[in-house]
């Protein structure tokens, strides 16, 4: 069997163990298996090709969560007498997972597939490929069935567990449950017939490549390209990508985390957070005076960051929430919070606004063609337009998340009690409970959506450094 014919197979398999869907949260044929063979098909290829890192990066956590999931379900039905939801949530939980993994794996797997296409003479990857005597399809609208066949295959998936969930309303339950077994099969059902179509796509789509058998000289002239590229640039293009990576592990220190245990505050001090997207926006800071301004502001912002932790700690070690309803020496202890809070929420706003002018020109400079640059066009201006579009929610959303924190300390302080079972006297909560929840949604969406833009933002970079190789 000829190597071309040996990656036909693994990828013919791959694709028919994700079509077939899950039998009641039994996968009988495992995912991950299917994973693992991309793995094995993409190889060394992600060394050669912009897009094919972040890949199989995606590809690796989607067969870790895949294999996890199936003694995770085991233990979950033996331990279902602590709580009947617990299936259904855990289920939700693993469907969200995949399919922002899955998203990535995806759009990263195309991204690099039309790299090959336009950088090469490989006309398999680009052109539409034949169905049938009469009908073709383009690699661009595969990319969105498939987008939407996994889609509707993880709702399929979760729909019919949901209808597991506790309800207060006995006969709305008692109903639910009846109809979960004609819905598990609809289901099932449905999602068979849309992986089967799936299937017999990409299936097509992959024989095409193969037949063609140009995508083998089309790497090895990728390589050659790159084996030529300069080292200075090659230790630009990785500076810039530490920088963006800096912007996605920032993110994390955005959550406020903290326990009853270690006092009550924050261990995830924020401070850090500061610090991290100073150091990415330094980098990509060309103009002295955005450089000053942005030093200046994080020096502001790091010092009242560290004295709001300070003093909430001290807070925490002689009250609590529930003591301010009452106590003015607690009161006066709390406002140094308050006002120490709004100071920081302030100061981050200014190094955000100044970090997204900095991330402006960053795209300007370092991604497609540059506006000083004689062949600058209308199309290289619509696309730095549309990475300015997609980089600048990044900041607003983080702006959002440190104007509700500062509204938050100060609800805090208006503390109620919620009615409990578990508690006769009740919960002490801030008179806006359900902030600390949106907070927290928030903050998941940020550092979600922070990955992906430093993912999206690297392959940028890559391709204008790249494309300046020929």
């Amino acid at each position: 069997m000829t190597k071309s014919n040996r990656l036909y197979a693994m990828t013919l398999i791959a694709l028919v163990f994700l079509a077939i869907p899950n039998m009641n949260l039994i996968d009988v044929l495992p995912d991950c298996v299917a994973y693992l063979l991309f793995l094995a098909v993409i190889g060394n290829t992600s060394r050669k090709v912009p897009y094919l890192a972040e890949c199989k990066a995606a590809l690796c956590k989607l067969a870790l969560i895949t294999a996890v999931k199936i003694p995770a379900f085991s233990v979950m039905y033996s331990n279902m007498r602590y709580g009947a939801d617990i299936v259904p949530l855990f289920t939700l939980s693993f469907v969200i997972l995949e399919l922002i993994l899955l998203y990535s794996a995806i759009s990263n797997g195309y991204a690099a597939l039309s790299y090959i296409g336009e950088r090469t003479d490989a006309s398999s990857v680009r052109e539409p490929f034949r169905l049938n005597r009469r009908r073709t399809m383009t690699p661009e609208a595969l990319k969105n069935f498939t987008y939407i066949f996994f889609l509707i295959k993880g709702v399929l998936n979760i729909l019919p567990e949901l209808t597991l969930l506790t309800r207060d309303n006995v006969s709305l339950k008692k109903t639910l449950d009846e109809l979960y077994p004609a819905m598990l099969i609809i289901c099932i059902f449905s999602s068979l017939v849309l992986g089967l179509v799936w299937l017999g796509y990409a299936r097509k789509y992959a024989k095409n490549i193969r037949d063609k058998n140009d995508v083998s000289d089309a790497l090895g002239a990728i390589e050659a390209l790159r084996e030529r590229r300069p080292e200075a640039v090659e230790r630009a293009v990785k500076k810039l990508n530490t920088s963006l990576t800096f912007i996605a592990v920032c993110g994390l220190f955005i959550f406020d985390v903290s326990f009853q245990s270690l006092g009550g505050y924050n261990i995830l001090p924020h401070f850090i957070y500061g610090l991290l997207l100073f150091c990415s926006m330094f980098t990509f800071a060309e103009d002295r005076k955005m450089r000053i301004a942005l030093s200046s502001f994080t020096f502001l912002f790091s010092v009242t960051s560290i004295l709001n932790h300070l003093f909430t700690s001290r807070f925490f070690e002689e009250y609590t929430y529930a003591i301010l309803a009452y106590s003015e020496p607690a009161k006066t202890q709390y406002l140094y919070v308050e006002i120490l809070a709004t100071f920081e929420a302030v100061f981050i706003i200014a190094m955000l606004v100044i970090s997204a002018l900095i991330m402006i020109g960053f795209i300007k400079q370092h991604t497609d063609v540059s506006p000083s640059d004689p062949s600058y066009t209308k199309s290289n201006k619509r696309s730095h337009r549309r990475l300015i579009r997609v980089t600048l929610p990044l900041f607003i959303l983080s702006g959002l998340i440190n104007v509700m924190k500062c509204v938050n300390v100060f609800l805090k302080s208006k503390v109620t009690l919620i009615e409990s079972a578990v508690n006769p006297d009740g919960i002490v909560a801030s008179s806006l409970p359900a902030m600390n929840t949106i907070i927290v949604m928030l903050c998941i969406i940020y550092v979600i959506y922070s990955f992906v833009l430093a993912s999206t933002l690297k392959d940028e970079v890559k391709f204008k450094y790249g494309k300046e190789r020929y």
